[in-house]
């Protein structure tokens, strides 16, 4: 019997210890803090790390949101830095997709081909939506450009401080690599037959032709050649939530060879998300 109480207690004991949870702030800055939330007042939570001890006082103006171990989740600040309304709560379910980098044979390409990509992109889950809410990515691309963040320093931020800047739940972010690789030529040889005695008379009356040619034909050939240039291109597509965890990450290489290759490439990989509905 003993022993019997003592194997449940180690049961029990191993079964509490997989299902902690821990208290999640989320802060202004993007900046996320994991452990206990001891106690909460008029202006700081009495927070400490988990698997610490020491107390830190967290001020609730830098707190955007707390996702508690029950998962309840609690909003603070519902005003941003600019003074207008954040609306933390309603970013659940919400999808922005972000500027895809464009690099051309090794080289950071076109920012129109970049737009365009993230536009097909929009379209293609937009059409098939899993019951997700999907940011217009004009309205992505506005709130980028008021925080500040460019393609030269989007780096620098995490993809988690990226939903929180454009408040949605998820990003879709991209990278397509096109390189030129073989080229084919393609040549033909035209022909062209002419008689040389071939004489008549028109509406009007007039000779036509050389009544005095021997009557026999000539062929006049003429050879042509094109050259196609041929592409190799891969595209890498990632998902991310607001806490920064990357969901989806996957890399395909066209098997097309034309310079729009990813296209294809993209309804690819767009398919084997967990976002894509058909």
């Amino acid at each position: 019997m003993k022993t019997i109480f003592s194997l449940f207690c180690v049961t029990f004991l191993t079964i509490t210890s997989f299902a902690q949870n821990y208290d999640i702030i989320l802060k202004t800055n993007g900046e996320e803090m994991e452990g206990h939330i001891n106690s909460i007042d008029d202006r700081t939570i009495d927070f400490n790390y988990k698997n610490e001890t020491l107390h830190y006082k967290v001020d609730k103006i830098d707190i955007a949101k707390i996702t508690f171990a029950s998962g309840r989740v609690e909003f603070f600040n519902a005003k941003n830095s600019d003074g207008n309304k954040a609306d933390l709560e309603n970013h659940h379910n919400k999808v922005a997709i972000l500027p895809f980098a464009y690099i051309k044979d090794e080289r950071d390409g076109s920012k129109s081909v970049s737009n365009r990509i993230q536009e097909e992109t929009y379209s293609l889950f937009k059409n098939h939506n899993a019951d997700l809410e999907y940011q217009d990515p004009k309205t992505t691309n506005a709130l980028l450009i008021k925080a500040g963040v460019t393609n030269n320093n989007i780096a620098g931020y995490t993809m988690g401080e990226i939903c929180h800047i454009l408040n949605v739940e998820y990003v879709i972010q991209g990278t397509v690599s096109v390189q030129k690789t073989s080229k084919n030529t393609y040549g033909g040889t035209a022909s062209t037959t002419k008689n040389s005695g071939n004489a008549h008379v028109d509406k009007n009356g007039h000779l036509i032709g050389d009544i005095y040619g021997s009557g026999k034909s000539k062929t006049y050939q003429a050879h042509t050649s094109s050259t196609i240039q041929n592409y190799g291109t891969s595209m890498v597509m990632n998902i991310y939530n607001d806490r920064g965890d990357n969901l989806f990450s996957q890399e395909h290489e066209s098997f097309w060879n034309t310079e729009d290759a990813y296209k294809i490439t993209l309804k690819y990989l767009a398919k084997r998300t967990p976002f894509y509905k058909k």
